[in-house]
């Protein structure tokens, strides 16, 4: 049994349990309480103990708490963004530039927090589509560099995700066709070639003498590369004369070694110049399908298309739901590739409703267009054509209505009170 001086207290007064280590033994308390006389009082003062192997804190002069009033608790590395420039908290709670220069010193830090009401970044009330695009981590683009703004309701959200997986999809096709390019140079090199010239044909005929290795025991080989050197580069002084000159001083395999690198050179120049024209007509292509599509917004910004002009709003039945669109809509209908067809291809919603015509209905178009070239008139006639056939619809209408409607007959009722001189009888 535990006697009265193996009892431990905790500083409130009140009692410990009595701990035992793994061999069974009680361990000596820390702390301990001596027994009071009989007023309660204590006959000795209460003898704290310090727990072997315990230290007690020391705090290192000069080194930084990053918990400091001072540097309102930021710790090293914190970033601050103020008036659009970012500050970093350094090892000494100075808030620096890029360049390293002190914007505030360290106990200045927390007042200016203070003054400028500084909110933590993730305390900052976000909209849905704030949050979203903080969790994608990704920004839209335009042509420009500029970053796009979306909505934040559920049409500008989908547009947002929508953009994100084509930019993705395009990043990630763009890096399987360069690495299919770095695995197959000839790849690309027959795609460069069908660029330039329209047709695959002659493409085997490029000449690539870089897998020729010269053997210096076969005069043959060496005799051949040089007279082929000869006729490419129209060097008549690559004779039979000096070529038995060659190898009668011992100098034929040096010849055909400097003709073999300088037709092994016009093999490159070639290939880089097939290579060079095909990036700038991919160029050139890029450019016109761009001005295309700035004509194509141009037009539809000013709601004029030739000679007819679109309506700011119009109402449009979908899926049996009347829906307001505006030209904004129209152009996204005939530029943004967001549908996939049956082979996975990128298409826009025009090129989907082309696709579902019927025969009779591309055919019927097809024509139109004929009629209008054939008779130089344009779409505005048509429309016009067609405002006319239906204004002599209503007056063919109202013809037949005027010609069905009952005649309506008035007969006047005749006044007999008086008679007329013709009635008048006298009597003798």
């Amino acid at each position: 049994m535990a006697g009265i001086e193996d009892i431990v207290f905790k500083e409130d007064g009140t009692q410990a349990p009595i701990n035992e280590s793994k061999g069974g033994e009680e361990q000596k308390p820390s702390v301990t309480q001596t027994p009071t006389n009989d007023n309660g009082k204590t006959d000795g003062s209460v003898e704290q103990k310090p727990k072997e192997g315990d230290k007690g804190e020391e705090k290192v002069e000069g080194k930084n708490d990053s918990n400091s009033s001072s540097t309102g608790g930021l710790e090293e590395g914190t970033i601050v963004e103020y008036n659009g420039t970012e500050y970093k908290i350094d090892a000494s709670g100075n808030l620096i530039d890029k360049d390293g220069k002190v914007f505030k010193k360290a106990e200045e830090v927390q007042k200016f927090l203070t003054d400028n009401k500084a909110v933590d970044e993730d305390e900052v009330e976000r909209t849905l589509m704030e949050n979203i695009k903080k969790a994608v981590g990704v920004d839209i683009t335009d042509d420009k560099g500029n970053v796009v703004e979306f909505s934040d309701d559920p049409e500008g959200i989908s547009n947002y995700v929508k953009s994100v997986v084509e930019l993705k999809t395009s990043e990630i096709e763009n890096a399987v066709v360069n690495k299919i390019y770095r695995d197959n140079p000839l790849v690309k090199q027959f795609i460069d070639y069908v660029q330039i010239t329209g047709s695959p044909k002659g493409f085997g005929d490029i000449p690539d003498r870089s897998g020729i290795e010269l053997d210096p025991k076969n005069e043959m080989q060496l005799e051949a590369v040089i007279r082929m050197a000869a006729t490419e580069f129209g060097n008549k002084s690559l004779n039979e004369s000096y070529i038995k000159y060659l190898k009668d001083t011992g100098a034929l395999y040096e010849e055909a070694k400097i003709q073999l690198e300088a037709l092994i050179g016009k093999d490159e120049a070639y290939r880089k110049d097939i290579e060079m024209k095909a990036e700038l007509a991919r160029q050139q292509e890029e450019k016109k399908i761009e001005n295309y599509w700035k004509g194509v917004l141009n037009a539809i910004n000013n709601r004029v298309i030739g000679k007819y002009k679109l309506p700011e709003t119009f109402i449009k039945e979908i899926d049996g739901k009347k829906v307001s669109l505006t030209p904004n809509d129209f152009y996204k209908y005939v530029s943004e590739t967001a549908l996939r067809d049956e082979n996975g291809d990128r298409i826009t919603a025009y090129q989907r409703d082309l696709r579902a015509q019927t025969n009779e209905e591309l055919l019927n178009k097809d024509l139109l267009d004929a009629w209008l070239l054939f008779t130089g008139g344009s779409y505005k006639d048509l429309v016009d054509m067609a405002i006319k056939e239906e204004k002599v619809k209503r007056l063919i209408i109202k013809s037949q209505e005027k010609r069905t409607n009952p005649s309506i007959k008035i007969n006047r009722h005749k006044d007999t009170s008086s008679d007329k001189l013709s009635d008048i009888v006298f009597k003798d």
